[in-house]
């Protein structure tokens, strides 16, 4: 991570990377993500089943997209929040429409999981963060459009969120209120969270365009797919499908064990 983004991300609980995709490469990965969207049902490889703007294993589709999960903005990142040691844990593509959704209430992992965990912290000047998303967009936000919203520094937070915080009773969205950013990417941008962040996301309001992004989670490798804060299994038919480098990446590992793939500054898939 650059200074800035270490400041940034310590202090807000997220980051914003604009311009991560660009040209060829951020044609190639549309693309990829319109044939997704197009395909029958019955036509889908085995383990592709969307459902209600949900594409599950949305990154496993095209190498293009796969290849999303060590993108040079992306992967240094990723090796200082898991100390070297990450895993891949899911990579799910979201596709928003006007009417398809309602409002996603605030949540943070510290909502469901209780404090013991996820963990943050700063040790030798390197951040350290257990669970986060890196959504890539694909379409534009603008503001208005709805979407992303989070409550900066809340990762931080030692306070329990007051339960008639920022609510909606009827589906729809509440109210502006100054504490809640809503983050709006252009298509090629990337945003980084932490799970601890408070976050939720506003209704789609356009009616003639759509919302696309890609959201990769990651973990510490010691972290496995049958713990049960963590329920992100990859189904043998998708793993079928990936590169070396990425199985190796969603690879369970002890904490002793370094993987070869975190020794390279540059990942290229086989």
């Amino acid at each position: 991570m650059t200074p800035d983004q270490r400041y940034l991300f310590d202090a807000s609980g997220f980051l914003h990377l604009p311009g991560i995709l660009q040209g060829e490469e951020f044609q190639k990965a549309q693309a990829a993500v319109q044939r997704y969207i197009d395909c029958p049902p019955n036509d889908l490889p085995p383990g592709f089943t969307p459902n209600n703007g949900a594409y599950p294993h949305g990154f496993a589709f095209d190498k293009a997209l796969e290849a999303l999960a060590f993108h040079p903005a992306i992967w240094p990142i990723v090796l200082e929040l898991t100390a070297g040691k990450p895993r891949f844990a899911s990579g799910t593509m979201r596709v928003n429409t006007r009417g398809q959704d309602t409002f996603g209430p605030l949540h943070c992992a510290a909502d469901e999981w209780g404090p013991q965990t996820p963990r943050y912290f700063v040790e030798d000047g390197k951040i350290y963060c257990d669970y986060f998303v890196v959504f890539v967009y694909f379409t534009d936000v603008h503001p208005g459009d709805g979407g992303l919203v989070v409550v900066p520094g809340s990762h931080k937070s030692q306070f329990k969120r007051p339960e008639d915080f920022y609510i909606s009773p009827d589906g729809d969205d509440p109210d502006p209120h100054p504490a809640v950013l809503n983050i709006t990417p252009k298509a090629g941008d990337a945003v980084i969270i932490s799970e601890l962040l408070t976050h939720g996301v506003l209704r789609w309001r356009p009616e003639d365009r759509d919302r696309r992004f890609l959201m990769l989670r990651y973990v510490p490798q010691y972290i496995g797919p049958t713990d049960d804060n963590l329920p992100f299994p990859f189904p043998d038919e998708i793993l079928a499908r990936l590169s070396p480098e990425t199985r190796e990446l969603i690879e369970f590992a002890p904490f002793s064990r370094v993987k070869e793939i975190t020794q390279r500054d540059t990942i290229t898939l086989s």
